[in-house]
């Protein structure tokens, strides 16, 4: 199944949304939602319907007995990335707010698609579960609304505030390891599992969180145009960041890499973070909280 969807996806991307076989013509997203357990993201093609502007996704797991890994991530949280044809040739990557329907109104959603679709009315057919209905809202920064920009404001801090207790574990040796090469009669660091495990953790939340920014940013371009130069710079600085995180995974890998350097390699990629986080902070927050 892994090597089907991913043959799926490749496609996806590579012709603007469309799929060749089976799923020819059919309305289609990807859907990057994050690891309950891993915290890693994960992408899923599915069948989806756009209705009054948000985006239905079912979990029908083709009738199975159970709800699909990606639902129940999505519960665990609800911040997801969707890929969808732009009319242009292309993919489009949106953040979104995914919302389990419930009730009534799930009910006629569901009935809707498998008009559209009988294989979903078979779906239902050949389980006991009620299958969940997701709306899936995309993020439109260009509609006035100061609750939703006040939302994704404290999203954006507490998300910082994660990685920022992720970096401090690492660096003030929480993990086992003590990383401060440079200091006078400092402990040795070292590149045993507990660093390696930690380390890769902080490494995939920060690649996540970063994604999910490049999807947020386009949203950003078209309600602050005033921001150019920012969202340049951020752009900038999460290729650099990315960079740094792949010579960090070679390091870890090498059973041989100095750990001196291992633990500069640390250090250098908490402060450019640091960096990061305080300058997006400084104009992205003051962007979303102005009126």
């Amino acid at each position: 199944m892994a090597d089907w969807n991913a043959q799926i996806i490749e496609e996806f991307r590579a012709r603007g949304g469309r799929v060749a076989g089976a799923f020819e013509g059919a309305d289609l997203l990807l859907l990057t939602t994050t690891g309950a357990r891993s915290g890693r993201p994960h992408t899923t093609p599915l069948a989806c319907a756009h209705e009054d502007g948000r985006i239905l996704v079912f979990a029908s797991n083709a009738g199975g007995d159970r709800h699909p890994a990606w639902y129940r991530n999505l519960v665990a949280d609800p911040r997801v990335r969707v890929e969808i044809a732009d009319c242009a040739g292309g993919v489009r990557t949106l953040p979104a707010r995914a919302v389990p329907l419930t009730g009534g109104e799930r009910d006629e959603a569901y009935a809707r698609q498998a008009a559209r679709v009988p294989a979903y009315g078979d779906y239902a057919r050949r389980t006991d579960r009620v299958i969940p209905v997701i709306a899936l809202h995309p993020l439109d920064l260009t509609r006035p609304d100061p609750e939703r920009n006040h939302a994704v404001a404290r999203q954006l801090v507490a998300v910082h505030a994660t990685l920022r207790q992720q970096l401090a574990a690492l660096l003030t040796g929480e993990t086992g390891s003590v990383l401060t090469p440079d200091a006078p009669g400092a402990a040795p660091a070292r590149t045993g599992g507990d660093l390696a495990l930690h380390c890769l953790a902080f490494c995939d939340a920060l690649g996540s969180h970063h994604a999910t920014e490049e999807a947020v940013l386009p949203s950003f371009d078209t309600a602050f145009p005033h921001l150019a130069p920012v969202l340049a710079r951020l752009r900038a600085e999460h290729r650099q960041v990315a960079a740094a995180i792949a010579d960090l995974r070679g390091l870890l890998a090498d059973p041989g890499a100095d750990p001196v350097l291992l633990a500069r390699r640390i250090a250098e990629l908490a402060a450019d973070t640091e960096r990061h986080f305080a300058y997006e902070e400084e104009h992205l927050l003051a962007a979303l909280l102005a009126g």
